[in-house]
Parts: C-alpha cells; structure tokens; sequence
C-alpha cells in the first residue's frame, strides 16, 4: 500500500529577538505552514557548526507526571513524550510530507493480497545496553506487541493484528510478518510511540521493573540517565546514536548533552519559570498568552497531530440521546467557529471530522457539522421538546432536557472551552451539566456513570485504527448503544481488510458520513499540542503526532 502525501500541520511562531550570539547568525525567514504565514528571526543553522551545537542542557516542564513506562501501558501524553525520545522504530513518518520513510527497516514489500510483510532490518544498531538489534531482536518485539505477556498480565498493543506469524531469515537480514487477514493499519501501528523496539532486557524484566523509565533499553538517540518519580526524569544523549531516519539534519548523535523532564502541574509556576529564563521548554499555555510570549522573543511550536481529533462521544445509554434528533441538535447547536475565534489562536482549528486533516482517509465533514441553530430547535421540537422552564431549558413529561458531562482533565483549556458550549447549547434550550473530578480518578469516574451524556475523546494516533479502539467492540464501544450496530460494525471492519489505499480510503469516507451523519460523535477541535520554547533553543521539532523530538534541537548561547 503506498502512503499519501499529506500537507503541513506544523506551526512554529519565532521570536523577535534572540541572543547575542544567535543575533549574530540570525536570518530573516519566511515560512509557509498549516496554511498561514510567519515572518520570523531565527538562526541560520548552516552558519553554526556542528561542534557548536554540540552540548547544553534542555530544561523542559511538562504539565503533567509520567506514568509507568511498561511500553503497552503508553495510554499517557508525558509518558509517549519519552518513549518517542528513547526507542526508536522500524518505520519513520515524516511529520511534513506525511510520507512513510526507511528507520530501522530500510526497506519493506506487501504482498498484494496485503497478507505478507517482509522487512529488510538495518545492520548495525545496538541497544543502549549493548546488545543487538537484530532479526532476532525484531522478531521478539513484534510477537511481544501483537501478544502482550500473559503471565505478567502484560496486553497485547490494540493496535496490532490479533494473528500474525514472525520468521526471520539472518542471511538476508529480514523479517517476515504473516497475518490470517489483511491489516492495513500495520505499517502505520509500526510508525506509533507505543511500538519503539526494546532490548531484550526489557522484555524480560519484571511488570514492575518495566515501569521504570531507567529500565526502558532503547536504541534510540536519548538514555534515561535517572528518575524520581513524580519530580524528575533526566535524558543523556546517547554515544555512537548512528541511525537516524534520512530526512533528519542530523545524522550523528543529539547534540543536546542531557534533557532534564521535571513535571510542573501549576500553570503559572511553568510560565514564570520560561519567563525568569530557569527554564528552555515548557507545554500547555493558555491560548490567551501565546501572542504576547511570542512578543517577547519566546518561540511557540505547535502542531495538529496525525490521528483523530478532540471529540466528544454521545453515549446512548444516558437520558433522551437514544433520539437522533436530540443528538444532531447538539451537533447544529455548537458554534466551533465562533469558539475557535473568542477562545483560540491560529496555532488551533476547528474539527472537521473525526480525523484530522493529514491523516490517511480524512474526509472534511465541515457542512454536516455547520452551526444551524434554528435547524437544531426544529429536531427538538419535532421530538417533543416544545415547552421552555423558566430558565429556558427545554421540559417535556416534566423532565428536563439536560445533558451531563465531565471537564476534560487532559486539556488546560478545557474549562473555558466546555463553558464556550455550554452557553451555546443553552440557546437552543439544552442544558449542559459540567461536573469536575481529578486527574487520578477521572476515566474511571466519568466512563462509568451511567448519566453521563457526552465525553471528550480522540488524540493524535499512528492510524485511523483509533477509532476502531473507540467504536468497535459491539454497541458502538464508548457509544453504549442499545444494541449492535451492523453498519457501523461492517464500516469499522471495511478499512482495516482494505488491501489497496483507495479501497481504504472510502471504506474511512463511509465511516466518517455514518458517525457524523448519525450525530453518534461531537468533531470540535483538532487535537492541537502547543510548547513554548526559549529563543536560545533552536532545532526544537514535533513528530507527525505532536510530540516532542529532542534530537536535533540544540542551544544557542
């Protein structure tokens, strides 16, 4: 299957001064990105050498605390931030041409039947422990993924084929995959954080040991030098790091000597410490500040990852969204553009469908989600919702028509945001209940209860196979159907079978028309990951998925 060229959703805003060694080497550049245009001082790499860049130390404050680095256990953004710095994979995704690239396997073939995947595995690359990452080596991962460890109650990667057979031949230095039916998702799952190749060490230590980061033997271009959990985890380039995907500028080892992660849950600690220079990169800023830290010389990176977008699910088991027309009230009834305007900056979009734009078969669903506030009272009405409570909240049978939800603990913006709807739902007479649970408790808590109406999903993903994570699994999986929905179930299974790209890619058209079409999803923004970089930072970049990528990123003193 060949992979589809994608546009840019990349934006780095520069600053307007940096220091006095880079406003030596600072260049003028214009940069066309995600659509728009910057004007931007940055510092011209090729007038640096590459001993000059060598060195430094990244000071980075994530906004939240690494969980367990076990590799099937990668549900957590910080956690994904790591792993995507450690190991590496067989297949690199180039996050501005969207194009699949040669890693670890330098090359690979697919039967046409789609049944039959044969790698050829680069020579030469060791773990961080020394040992080999060979044929022998792939092969434990791959079975290790699609299989999980039963006997450590270790779960197989969802994103894998749930049948596979792994042979290897050491003379020609490949390794087959086999599988009972077509995958399609496969070299897309091989491009994800969560199947970076691991040393055997690894794989056989403890569940436990597993969940240190120190423990995760990688290949890639970073090692964890140490970590104490919840306060600080401290990268240390890695010596004789040769291996890089071939788009990279730099082929060598990183030229930062160490980057030290240290989580910072208070927003405004994390934004004084980047302003009072204690600090080089920090992420999640409110929207509201961005243009003024960009001001002030500080770079804001950001990128729409590949993958699904921020969407709220509707679950049919709670009060009155087993109606359609209640459900695509709610879809009318948001005005996305309108937030996007009064909340958000041009670093963010608004959804246009489950998938984000750049991912394979996105299919921009923009005028089944356009804002139709009198369409929306009109379904309402057609379902009986005609009378108004005095505080203008639909009733009907002496119940009201109100939804509950819970606020997004995954989003810094996501307060602002649930209110920005809530107040357009209460126009066409909805009332949206937004109830607030920590951080620890929060999927357990709102997934569970049965009157929750609406809950944000949908992150950045290596596939479209996300969805299937979401809505397969019978009645529509987080959908809590009252029964099992044939069409969405044979939609879901159509683009995984598909054994040509544009096979699959109508099979995700259709997919997208049915979950849109039948109000069974909320699209509101494209998931959008934003960092803000200190002007002595240069190189700084983030994957096709948004995380960050430390290894060309060097410090200009």
């Amino acid at each position: 299957m060949k992979t589809p060229r994608i546009a840019s959703v990349a934006s780095v805003r520069h600053p307007r001064r940096i220091g006095a060694r880079a406003a030596a080497l600072a260049v003028v550049v214009t940069m066309g990105l995600a659509g728009c245009t910057a004007t931007a001082a940055v510092v011209d790499p090729s007038g640096v050498s590459e001993a000059d860049k060598r060195g430094g130390e990244l000071i980075y404050l994530d906004a939240e605390i690494p969980t367990s680095a076990q590799v099937h256990d990668s549900g957590t953004w910080q956690t994904r931030a790591l792993q995507q710095n450690i190991t590496d994979r067989l297949i690199y995704r180039n996050a501005e041409t969207g194009e699949f690239e040669p890693w670890l396997a330098e090359s690979w073939e697919v039967s046409a039947d789609g049944t039959v995947y044969t790698f050829v595995i680069r020579e030469g690359v060791t773990y961080s422990d020394g040992s080999a990452l060979d044929v022998a080596s792939v092969k434990r991962n791959l079975e290790w993924q699609a299989f999980g460890d039963p006997e450590k109650a270790i779960s197989p990667n969802p994103v894998f084929p749930a049948e596979l057979a792994v042979t290897t031949d050491a003379a020609a230095n490949t390794v087959t995959v086999t599988l009972a039916a077509p995958y399609a998702p496969l070299l897309g799952a091989l491009t994800g954080w969560a199947s970076g190749l691991v040393a055997d060490a690894t794989i056989d230590a403890t569940r436990e040991d597993q969940s240190l980061f120190v423990n995760l033997i990688g290949s890639g271009p970073f090692v964890v030098e140490s970590e104490v959990y919840g306060k600080e985890v401290v990268l240390k380039r890695r010596d004789g790091y040769a291996w890089a995907p071939p788009s990279s500028p730099n082929q060598g080892e990183a030229y930062l000597d160490k980057v030290i992660v240290t989580p910072i849950q208070e927003d405004s600690v994390r934004l004084g410490s980047i302003k009072s220079g204690q600090a080089d990169l920090i992420r999640y800023v409110q929207p509201t500040e961005e243009d003024a830290l960009a001001d002030q010389g500080f770079h804001i990176v950001s990128r729409s990852g590949v993958g699904l977008t921020n969407q709220w699910i509707i679950k049919q088991s709670a009060p009155f969204l087993d109606d359609v027309n209640v459900r695509k009230a709610l879809q009318s009834g948001i005005n996305r553009a309108k937030i996007a305007e009064d909340l958000y900056t041009d670093n963010w979009s608004v959804a246009s469908s489950v998938l984000s734009p750049g991912t394979f078969g996105y299919k921009d669903e923009s005028a089944l989600l356009a804002y139709d506030p009198a369409a929306a009272i009109e379904l309402l009405e057609q379902s009986g919702w005609t009378a108004l409570n005095s505080e203008g909240y639909r009733i009907k049978g002496g119940e009201t028509l109100s939804v509950l939800t819970y606020l997004d603990v995954y989003d810094n913006t996501s307060r602002a945001l649930f209110q920005a709807i809530q107040v357009q739902l209460a126009e066409i007479g909805i009332e949206l209940v937004i109830k607030e649970i920590d951080y620890s408790s929060y999927w357990a808590t709102a997934f569970d209860d049965p009157e929750v109406g609406v809950l944000r999903v949908g992150w950045p993903h290596p596939d479209p196979i996300g969805l299937n994570e979401y809505y397969a699994g019978g009645k529509g999986g987080l959908l809590a159907l009252d029964s099992d929905d044939a069409q969405l179930d044979a939609l879901l299974a159509a683009h995984v079978t598909a054994t040509d790209d544009p096979e699959r890619e109508a099979a995700l058209g259709a997919l997208q028309d049915y979950l849109i079409g039948q109000a069974y999803v909320l699209p509101i923004l494209d998931d959008s990951q934003v960092y803000v970089a200190a002007p002595r930072l240069q190189g700084f970049t983030l994957s096709d998925g948004a995380l960050p990528q430390y290894y060309n990123a060097w410090i200009a003193d």
